[in-house]
């Protein structure tokens, strides 16, 4: 039994905040694993019963902290294993919202997974304690934001590079980095050493992770619609291309990566305020505000 509900930001915060999610897991027998697939995204993730067995490709197993902040990923980075009873409250961040909240480039957060209270300070742990206090979904979303908003009113501007990462999001990753670095006034060598430096990987990789993360939610919020399709949207030379893309990036072909990522991408899943169970056709169950 698993469940997950979402919740977009207040408008003080959409500039920062992609998505909360809460999920609830209930496991029978050997439980589940879930595949980590490059993302931009950044997670402030915080469990409130069991913990999360993170498998590395290396071959280690780390048990994940209460408090984890997973960093943006480049590629299919292992796997999560789920065994017993979880519950856990997600803040999903915007790729440039470190710098701008926190203070901390993007660049040091790249393909990472680090314990919030030694990133972030004592503050994350009483962040933890009121969360876990709250009594339901909405509550903690109100907690969530009273704790964001002051960061949100002292939020550092981005720098020409975030400014030229923000035009590729907005653009689903379908720009020229000739014409990019052109606009920051620097040259194609120049800015590609500087983005890699601020963002922690290269403005290619970038705008080719934009366009996976976009294409894959844009098929699971519309299970009706066609890979072929989904790939003439977001600028795929080919359905191959695409296919291509998806095994780098994601680990698997577009269609058995939908089912296994499982809730990795809440927003995709269900809709914001409302209640999906994935064991079961998603439900329109709304929360009481």
């Amino acid at each position: 039994m698993r469940t997950v509900r979402t919740a977009t930001p207040r408008r003080e915060l959409k500039e920062f905040v992609r998505s909360y999610a809460q999920r609830e897991i209930e496991c029978d027998g050997a439980g589940f694993e879930q595949p980590n697939i490059a993302s931009l995204e950044h997670i402030l993730s915080f469990d409130f019963c069991d913990r999360t067995l993170m498998d590395f490709p290396d071959g280690q197993s780390v048990l994940l902290p209460r408090i984890n902040v997973v960093g943006s990923q480049t590629l299919p980075s292992g796997c999560a294993r789920f065994s017993g009873r979880f519950s856990a409250f997600g803040i999903f961040l915007k790729p440039l919202a470190s710098w701008q909240l926190f203070r901390i480039p993007p660049g040091g957060l790249a393909n990472r997974d680090i314990d919030g209270v030694d990133l972030l300070g004592k503050g994350m742990h009483s962040l933890w304690l009121a969360l876990a206090e709250s009594k339901g979904f909405a509550e903690r979303v109100r907690v969530a934001e009273e704790y964001l908003l002051p960061f949100a009113i002292d939020a550092l501007a981005r720098s020409s590079i975030m400014k030229s990462a923000q035009h590729m999001l907005r653009h689903k990753g379908a720009v020229s980095i000739d014409v990019l670095a052109n606009h920051t006034a620097l040259s194609v060598r120049q800015y590609e050493r500087r983005f890699a430096d601020e963002m922690g990987l290269s403005p290619k990789l970038f705008a080719r992770i934009t366009r996976f993360q976009m294409a894959l939610d844009a098929r699971r919020i519309s299970p009706g619609r066609t890979w072929l399709g989904v790939a003439h949207e977001f600028g795929y030379f080919d359905q191959m291309h695409m296919i291509r893309d998806f095994k780098n990036l994601g680990g698997c072909a577009p269609s058995q990566l939908s089912e296994q990522i499982g809730d990795l991408r809440p927003w995709s899943v269900a809709s914001p305020m409302t209640l999906c169970d994935l064991s079961e056709p998603p439900q329109q169950l709304r929360l009481r505000k």
